[in-house]
């Protein structure tokens, strides 16, 4: 996956955010996570928008302030959900929440595609843009009229759950676990893509179909990525 602007440039955030310390990413990927943790009924929103036009995105508050406290439940929740594969994975997990590096990474990136920081709007938009172009080992840059498509595809689904993450904490667990599943999915894809291991980029797409039927209610191979946002092949 290339998040920067169309240009040759290879976005080493991705792959380096994920081995400080010696945390191997691999061991903490989980591309069913995010889709498992979306508030109900936003998968349907979000494949409701991928059969044409749609009304323009409405106006929704999804920015947060961040609080420590959070970002400290956030890592037991998703180290609960990593110990499915192990207490390792479960411990680099928590590691890997609490020290903030992957939110720090994705911040520092997201101005590249037009996203924020504190923001469960770009968060969920990331997110969507990371399990697409890994289930699809999608190798060209992300243009910035990509990801604005799917940052408005993002605004209306996230606009009809809301009432669901109506506080900054809430908007927070939600932000940020899409932003560190997002950054993982997409940094061990760059990753392997650098060291030329078509069986890890095949092995991950195939991890990551399987998280985006849940998301998209539809086989990611069978939804392109347009200037729109996402739409149905």
């Amino acid at each position: 996956m290339n998040f920067s602007r169309p240009v040759p440039m290879a976005p080493a955030w991705l792959a380096a955010a994920f081995f400080f310390a010696g945390i191997p990413a691999a061991s903490a990927l989980d591309p069913t996570m995010g889709a498992a943790s979306l508030p109900r009924g936003l998968p349907g929103l979000l494949a409701g928008q991928m059969d044409g036009m749609a009304a323009p995105a409405p106006s929704v508050d999804a920015a947060y302030r961040p609080d420590p406290d959070v970002r400290r439940r956030l890592a037991d929740i998703m180290a609960d959900a990593a110990a499915r594969q192990g207490q390792r994975e479960a411990e680099e997990m928590r590691a890997l929440v609490l020290s903030g590096e992957a939110v720090r990474q994705y911040e520092r990136a997201a101005p590249q595609l037009g996203y924020h920081a504190h923001d469960a709007i770009d968060g969920l938009a990331f997110y969507l843009l990371a399990q697409w172009g890994v289930a699809n080992d999608h190798r060209p840059a992300i243009t910035p009229a990509q990801a604005a498509g799917v940052r408005r595809q993002a605004a209306r689904a996230f606009a009809g759950v809301a009432g669901q993450v109506d506080t900054d904490a809430l908007r927070q667990e939600f932000g940020e676990m899409l932003m560190i599943q997002g950054a993982i999915m997409a940094g061990v894809h760059e990753a392997a893509l650098r060291a030329g291991d078509e069986a890890a980029l095949a092995r991950y797409a195939a991890m990551a179909r399987k998280g985006g039927r849940a998301l998209f209610q539809a086989d990611p191979a069978d939804v392109a990525l347009t200037d729109d946002g996402f739409r149905r092949k």
